[in-house]
């Protein structure tokens, strides 16, 4: 097999590879549903490459806006929709308008000589530093996408090959600088001399899909986690997440000896709303009361939704009086919820019981007890504060 059929081998596969990509999001996208804006995006990424790629290979001597400036063009396109995609997965803000400066500004500088082989040192150079610049974005934009629900170490090692690859576009220029002599091994692919180049957009071209199919799995994982966690309606915790947290302060109660205290609220009445109003309007009181009830917690408490209209809230390293203020503000934050029915306004009151951890209360009897004093609440004209015995 010659140097020549060798290369050509080579394109096709990276065709292939930039086909395959391509259909596979775009079935992502639609048919599968999974992460659908993301998924499109990223099949319009790798669309962009592949024309960009059958573009480059009927590069010839004779000077050509098609195969040199629309070619590069295209390319710089896929790789901004590719962040794009990104920033829909993780729902990042966009940053279209930068990107697609860079792309200007790029596209300004090269239609300033003629698009041919004899300018192909300066064009691969403005080409490689816009789409470093790219792929530096892109690892920014997982960094933050990362940083909060994964460790130091298996962040790094998720943007680390994503900014690699900045690096390596960063690189060819200043390869050109000292050898411009290696130009025919970056700016076209239909020779010999573009083996080692061909090898490295097929690497890449895997290891970006890879790396994007990586991503998109974690994100339906966290996103399924979070499901099950969350309760839909309020989006705080639920009930079955509030068995881990509890056995955790609880663990570290033992080991510290710091006391935490469990408030059990129960709205007033809630059963007339639904009954008055209808359950959307019952709906619309849970929502309102999760969120203003969450905006007073301290950022290591815990609230959940514990039953239909029941909430509650642990609060670790917290004496009785402390509880009995934090139930005072919930209370008064219930009460200044401003929900228009049409016809007038609801007031919302609340039912509270609280229990503080003690040496002789087993885990499971710390919930019975702050139940029990919601009861005792309830029992003594609602709208109160009782303490468990």
């Amino acid at each position: 097999m010659t140097e020549h059929e060798s290369t050509q081998i080579l394109m096709q596969v990276l065709c292939l590879l930039a086909a395959a990509a391509t259909a596979s999001w775009w079935v992502m996208a639609y048919p599968m549903r999974v992460a659908p804006k993301a998924s499109i995006h990223f099949s319009l990424a790798n669309l962009c490459v592949l024309i960009g790629m059958l573009l480059y290979t009927q590069r010839t001597d004779q000077p050509s806006y098609l195969y040199w400036f629309t070619a590069d063009v295209m390319i710089l396109l896929g790789l901004s929709t590719l962040r794009w995609g990104a920033q829909r997965l993780y729902r990042l803000p966009s940053s279209k308008l930068f990107d697609l400066t860079v792309i200007t500004m790029a596209a300004i500088l090269m239609l300033l000589v003629t698009p041919q082989r004899t300018e192909a040192v300066y064009l691969v150079s403005i080409l490689s530093l816009a789409a470093s610049i790219l792929f530096f974005g892109l690892a920014r934009d997982h960094l933050h996408a990362f940083r909060d629900t994964f460790t130091a170490f298996a962040t790094n090692w998720l943007v680390i090959p994503i900014a690699l690859i900045g690096c390596l576009f960063l690189l060819r220029p200043i390869i050109l600088l000292f050898f411009p002599d290696k130009i025919t091994v970056f700016a076209t692919l239909n020779t010999a001399d573009a083996k080692p180049t061909l090898w490295v957009y097929i690497i890449l071209i895997l290891l970006v899909n890879i790396l994007i199919v990586g991503n998109s799995i974690n994100k339906l994982v966290t996103k399924i986690l979070t499901l099950a966690n969350r309760d839909a309606l309020t989006g705080i915790w639920n009930r079955h997440s509030l068995d881990k947290q509890l056995q955790h302060i609880h663990s570290s109660w033992h080991t510290s000896n710091i006391p935490y205290c469990i408030l059990l609220i129960d709205l007033d009445h809630f059963k007339a709303i639904n009954d008055n109003w209808g359950h959307a309007m019952g709906d619309i009181v849970l929502e309102k009361s999760a969120n203003a009830i969450n905006n007073v917690i301290r950022n290591d408490d815990f609230l959940c939704r514990y039953g239909g209209e029941e909430f509650l809230i642990l609060l670790p390293n917290c004496t009785l009086e402390q509880a009995h203020q934090m139930a005072s503000r919930c209370q008064q934050v219930l009460a200044d919820l401003i929900i228009d029915t049409g016809e007038n306004k609801l007031v919302i009151t609340a039912s509270i019981g609280c229990a503080i951890v003690t040496p002789d209360t087993p885990i499971k009897h710390i919930l019975a007890r702050a139940d029990k004093a919601m009861y005792s609440a309830k029992k003594a004209g609602r709208n109160c504060i009782e303490t468990a015995a």
